[in-house]
């Protein structure tokens, strides 16, 4: 295994919980939820998630992806977090940590969910619970996300919690079945904004409390 990952820590919790909300790795069995949310939700996931969609166009497609996010969860070379509501079992989106650098360390943001936007508070409870996984347990210094102009909304939910956007990257990307060049508008989070920004609101629940 290449150094890069094995600089990670020994050990950590697999499994996040929130109030209304399950996150772990997929695991057999999943696959059939996987390639559902991936077909009915085509609108949301063009163009950046494109190239998943398209790998994953049968059952067997979605088992052999799912057993692939396992692999390289258990290689450390990404952790891509299944997310399921607690209330009815069901799944509603995928977050994962990937293109890790342990030079930095950082890693990129990727995320993406059904019925988004409408349900942008369970999205924000996931991605709350990601990033303290990264900058908890696995000791990221950064993080970052890429969003074109079709995916903006997303821009929109890392702003608000932490990110900030430094910048646009003209034709950077090209959707996996399309040839227009895309421009990227990257954002980033390095880990004293988050501190900063949970020792304020851990003062504010104090705050609240008294």
């Amino acid at each position: 295994m290449n150094f890069l990952y094995n600089t990670l820590p020994d050990s950590y919790k697999e499994q996040l919980e929130t109030q209304h909300l399950i996150l772990r790795p997929y695991e057999e069995g999943d696959e059939s939820d996987f390639m559902r949310l991936l077909q009915e939700n085509t609108a949301y996931l063009n163009p950046a998630f494109a190239g998943r969609r398209a790998r994953v166009r049968a059952l067997e497609d979605a088992r052999t992806q799912v057993r692939q996010l396992r692999t390289e969860w258990d290689n450390r070379r990404s952790f891509d977090f299944g997310v399921w509501q607690k209330e009815d079992n069901a799944y509603i989106g995928s977050i994962a940590l990937k293109n890790l650098d342990r030079t930095i360390p950082k890693a990129e943001l990727g995320l993406y969910f059904t019925e988004w936007p409408n349900n942008t508070a369970l999205v924000q409870e996931a991605l709350q619970a990601v990033l303290q996984f990264a900058f908890d347990s696995l000791k990221m210094n950064r993080l970052y996300m890429r969003c074109t102009n079709a995916n903006e909304n997303y821009g929109a939910l890392a702003e608000n919690n932490g990110f900030l956007k430094e910048g646009v990257l003209r034709n950077d990307y090209r959707g996996a079945d399309a040839d227009e060049l895309l421009d990227l508008s990257y954002y980033g989070l390095i880990r004293e904004d988050f501190e900063a920004t949970r020792q304020e609101q851990e003062q504010a629940n104090a705050t609240a409390m008294a």
